[in-house]
């Protein structure tokens, strides 16, 4: 006999766990179906991925009951500087400067390492009763009728929900299965993410270089560590992958600069390859997309799972106010809410981070001195920050 739920969420990463305690917190009864095998993490093991939180994902997470752990290991971001340049000359005159002080409500976000995120999370979905585990398990069918979604894993358990939730990323078979198609950009550029310590304090402050061949995201994390993101065009990525670590340090150096002294590589280089994947349509019969599943952006703004977890906040909101007014919830009526909610915000987003890795990851001698005094101008009209910065956090 199929075992019955209220949901059925596919993916157990930090979006998909996320989902799943915000359902299960408003009570709902949730099958939780990933593909690898359950771990908890050993904390122990530093290697530099981390996530810039905004102020409406850090109040998510507290409802969540996850902030109240994880704020211990978060570092407060209080500025966030934006130049433009070329490595081994320094930046622009021009540039932008956030502070928090501007916002007047606390840091304009936390930085956060994804091993702790990640095992916060699971611990708590751990915990939680109503949330039923299918770990090392994979969705190979999906079958709709009238009433719910029946979904066949590959231990020939099936399940039956109302709704089935992909949140099972980039190249989501969910939606695959669904049919849902999607649309695809290959920006030749891969994101190169590590991290370093260095001799001088970060004072809680993020810096974004922009130069011709990428982007670099210099982000502040706890115990005088900041971890890098860095944007390279394809055709330079082979060489920085063959270096040995004090060569590639000193590589990453040259962009790096000395205004925080010297510094010292933590942990591994991680390197992969940058597209965008955005889902043509968010929702198909009972089935609902969040998260990369939907939309997988550029990370130069780091907003990615910011984005991610608008997703689950929308979502979670449109399932339980129709489930409270008698509607059922999986139908399409019901998911249209959701996917006219998200549509503007995720678009904008694609949108911006499309646009600017086009405009700055250039050496246009006339793009150069217009972005620099389009950074300047900005940078002198206190309610175009103020503006710009409130969006960014949400």
């Amino acid at each position: 006999m199929e075992k019955t739920y209220d949901i059925i969420v596919g993916g157990g990463g930090i979006i998909g766990t996320a989902m799943s305690l915000a359902f299960a917190e408003h009570g709902l009864s949730v099958a939780l179906v990933e593909e690898t095998a359950l771990t908890v993490k050993d904390n122990s093991g530093f290697d530099g991925r981390a996530y810039a939180l905004s102020s409406s994902t850090v109040k998510m997470l507290s409802v969540l009951g996850v902030w109240k752990e994880l704020c211990k290991t978060a570092q407060p971001i209080f500025e966030i500087k934006v130049s433009d340049g070329i490595a081994g000359r320094g930046a622009s005159p021009f540039f932008m400067h956030f502070h928090h002080h501007d916002l007047e409500s606390g840091p304009i976000g936390y930085m956060v390492e994804d091993r702790f995120l990640k095992s916060i999370l699971l611990e708590k979905v751990i915990s939680k009763r109503s949330i039923s585990k299918f770990f090392g398990s994979k969705i190979l069918t999906q079958n709709v009728n009238a009433n719910h979604i029946s979904v066949g894993l590959k231990n020939k358990t099936s399940i039956i929900s109302k709704l089935l939730v992909g949140a099972d990323g980039r190249s989501s078979s969910i939606a695959r299965k669904s049919g849902i198609k999607r649309n695809n950009v290959d920006y030749q550029q891969t994101g190169i993410v590590c991290a370093v310590s260095h001799e001088k304090d970060h004072l809680g402050q993020a810096h974004q270089f922009f130069m011709p061949t990428g982007p670099l995201a210099i982000l502040p994390l706890q115990k005088g560590v900041s971890s890098i993101v860095w944007t390279k065009k394809n055709s330079g990525v082979n060489y920085l992958e063959s270096l040995s670590d004090e060569d590639f340090l000193e590589e990453l150096a040259i962009r790096f600069g000395k205004f925080r002294g010297p510094i010292a590589l933590k942990g591994k280089r991680y390197f992969f390859p940058l597209s965008l994947s955005i889902a043509k349509n968010l929702v198909s019969q009972r089935l609902a997309l969040i998260g990369d599943a939907a939309h997988a952006v550029h990370p130069l703004a780091g907003q990615g799972l910011n984005l991610g977890m608008r997703d689950v906040a929308s979502l979670a909101e449109i399932v339980t106010l129709a489930r409270r007014c008698g509607e059922d919830y999986g139908m399409n009526e019901v998911l249209l809410r959701y996917s006219n909610w998200r549509d503007f915000d995720r678009l904008t987003l694609y949108s911006f981070t499309h646009m600017i890795n086009k405009l700055f990851s250039n050496n246009n001698a006339i793009l150069r001195t217009l972005r620099g005094l389009g950074m300047g101008a900005i940078n002198n009209i206190p309610s175009i920050k103020k503006g710009l910065m409130k969006e960014a956090s949400g």
